[in-house]
């Protein structure tokens, strides 16, 4: 992959780009899709309490997935060794879990979006979806480093994928980090 690229125009905001390899975007294709499915079955396989239904009040898992990589995804609210209240952990992660895996898909959604279906290797995205890019690496990375993909036939080197996936979030990061500090302030628009 070529490093994430700002693109500069004089009317229009910025845009940021990079040139993926074909096996690259095929494999980041193939990750986005699987984390995707595997958030959306966590989901889907949450109890359903009729009365919080009627009340139109979020309800979902309230344990910890046993799978370690949805469980890096979805940790608990608690540190090791915070005191403990009863039930306290089992209602936040009831009451928060599913609004986290909507958030998780949104973003992981961005990156398939900016994939594209054709497969295109130049990926095209704006600053707000650069910031939800990032977000969607980060749980693609997390994911692969806590689980076996090996299985899914994605990549025989998890270790690997995992530096790409860094590289790719840390290359897409500079670039952002670059535009914050290069974007006029409000303040410099009204002064010209």
């Amino acid at each position: 992959m070529q490093p994430w690229k700002k693109k500069k125009s004089l009317m229009r905001a910025p845009k940021i780009t990079a040139v993926f390899e074909p096996m690259e975007r095929e494999v980041l294709g193939d990750l986005t899709a699987t984390v995707s499915e595997a958030i959306i079955k966590r989901a889907q396989s949450a109890p359903k309490d009729e009365l919080a239904e009627m009340l139109d009040m979020p309800t979902g898992h309230t344990e910890a997935p046993d799978d370690p990589s949805l469980a890096r995804l979805f940790p608990d609210f608690e540190m090791p060794g915070d005191e403990e209240y009863e039930g306290d952990a089992s209602l936040l992660r009831s009451l928060h879990e599913n609004d986290i895996a909507r958030a998780k898909l949104e973003n992981l959604q961005v990156i398939g979006s900016a994939l594209g279906p054709t497969g295109g290797v130049e990926v095209t995205i704006n600053e707000q979806e650069a910031q939800a890019f990032v977000a969607g690496l980060n749980d693609l990375r997390l994911f692969v480093a806590a689980g076996d993909v090996a299985d899914n036939n994605l990549m025989s080197d998890r270790d690997s994928l995992v530096e790409w996936l860094a590289f790719c979030q840390d290359s897409l990061l500079q670039v952002l980090i670059c535009l914050l500090y290069t974007s006029p302030s409000p303040r410099d628009l009204s002064t010209s």
